[in-house]
This record gives C-alpha cells, sequence and structure tokens, in this order.
C-alpha cells in the first residue's frame, strides 16, 4: 500500500485513509492506484461488509487531482481513462457500500470520489465546490455523476461560478446523506456500521448491483429487471433465513459469502 493512502481492517470494515495533509489530500497517481486496488480487492472479500473512505487532518477531505502531476498524467491512465475515473468506478461497482466520512473541505475530484460512495456523512464544517473554472478546466466528469444527484440549479451555480456550498446546504440539495458536529461524525459512522451489520449482505451486494444498472435504463425497462432480480433474491439462502427468522422472533443469522 502507498504511503499516500493508509489501509486498515477494523473487524469487518475496511477504512482507507487518504495520507496527504500537507497539500489537502490532493491525488496523485499512486494514491488514486492504491485506491482503486483495495477497493477491488474489498470487493471480493466476504469477511468484510463496508469500506470507510476518510481523510488524514481536519481541514481538506480532498482537494482534487494534484495539478503539479497533471504532466505525469493525472488527467490519463496508461489504460486510456482517467485515474479519479477509475477510483469512482472501483466504488460503484464494489460488493461492499462505500461510507465517506467527511472532516474536511472537498474540492473538485474529491466531489467526484463522494458522488461515487453508497453513504456520506460530514462533519458540519466541511465545505463543498467545484473550483476547476479558476485554473483553466471544468469539472466535466464530476458533472456526470452530480447531474443524477443534486438539483442542476446548483450544479450550474458550482460549476460555472466556482461558488462551494456548506455542509449544511450539501445535505438539503442531497449531496450528503447528513452534516454533524465534528465530535458526533465518529460515532454516526459506527451507528451506521452497527446498521448494515444487521442486513443480510447478499442483498445489498445485490441491490447495489441493480441500482447501478437501473439508473441508465428506461423506466419501462426498470420494471421487468427489477421483476429478475427480486425473484433471484428471494430464492436465496439469505431470504430463507430472514424469513425463517422473523418466523421464530429472532435476529436473522447471515452466513459470509451466501
Amino acid at each position: 500500500m502507498a504511503d499516500e493512502l493508509l489501509s486498515e481492517k477494523r473487524k469487518d470494515v475496511l477504512w482507507l485513509t487518504l495520507n496527504r495533509p500537507e497539500i489537502h489530500n490532493a491525488m496523485n497517481a499512486a494514491m488514486t492506484d492504491a485506491l482503486t486496488h483495495a477497493i477491488q480487492t474489498a470487493s471480493s472479500d466476504d469477511h468484510l461488509r463496508a469500506v470507510v473512505i476518510t481523510a488524514a487532518g481536519n481541514r481538506s477531505f480532498c482537494s482534487g487531482a494534484d495539478l503539479k502531476e497533471s504532466a505525469g498524467g493525472m488527467f490519463l491512465s496508461h489504460a486510456g481513462t482517467n485515474p479519479i475515473a477509475d477510483v469512482m468506478r472501483a466504488i460503484e461497482t464494489c460488493d461492499k457500500i462505500v461510507i465517506a466520512r467527511i472532516n474536511g473541505r472537498v474540492l473538485a475530484g474529491g466531489l467526484g470520489l463522494i458522488a461515487a460512495c453508497d453513504l456520506v456523512y460530514a462533519a458540519d464544517h466541511a465545505e463543498f465546490g467545484l473550483p476547476e473554472v479558476r485554473v483553466g478546466l471544468f469539472p466535466a466528469m464530476v458533472a456526470a455523476k452530480l447531474l443524477a444527484k443534486i438539483p442542476l440549479s446548483r450544479l450550474h451555480e458550482m460549476a460555472y461560478l466556482g461558488q462551494p456550498v456548506t455542509a449544511a446546504e450539501a445535505e438539503r440539495i442531497g449531496l450528503i446523506n447528513r452534516a454533524v458536529p465534528s465530535a458526533e461524525l465518529d460515532s454516526v459512522i459506527e451507528e451506521v456500521l452497527a446498521r448494515l451489520r444487521q442486513n443480510a449482505p447478499g442483498a445489498i451486494a445485490a441491490g447495489k448491483a441493480a441500482l447501478l444498472a437501473m439508473r441508465d435504463m428506461p423506466s419501462v425497462e426498470r420494471l421487468a429487471f427489477a421483476e429478475s432480480v427480486i425473484a433471484k433474491i428471494s430464492s436465496g439462502e439469505e431470504a430463507r433465513e430472514g424469513r425463517q427468522a422473523f418466523a421464530e422472533k429472532r435476529p436473522p443469522i447471515w452466513v459470509r459469502g451466501s
């Protein structure tokens, strides 16, 4: 694991920490490569229930791409894709729920990371912005994800004016799930993880994949696709255990890898 990304397994959760606080946790090639690999590996680990992405320091979660490395390929990987987009794809296709723990300012490509995450919780001092136009760029890649997440008028204001929003406003427009006082952020994350552990991991993984697939489907195709998904899930081991536990009035016992 690169020094730019710290990795720690805490029981059944993988914690990934962006570790370049001296430059606002800007992403370089080493960090994006490590993030992509770590998330892809976590996806196939049956002992994990979730991935939490956070950052070192309290000033910035992530300021986006390290512009000093742009000539070295931060806008184009060896495979011809954008390295930050590769991380976003890894998050979206990960079998595990990926949670962003926001402890500071989030800018540019950093917004792309949290837009790809399944759940996002932020300290109330955090800010969220798209300042790319100020350095001759445009947040096209991030906007591709935000189009389906926040109102178009707010996206226009953020992208065209470089106008940041507060954590409270980010919650109001649906960019994040919740803004909380800094002192409560860790307890909120633990509460969310505890709730996840109560639920069927296989059903969550299948549901996450289905939501991703249905997002770009014409509406007339979604219901038929959803029918096939629920038919498959309902015939599985988890559904049988869930029904039996309900009948016996006990908590279900989820088998890892089922």
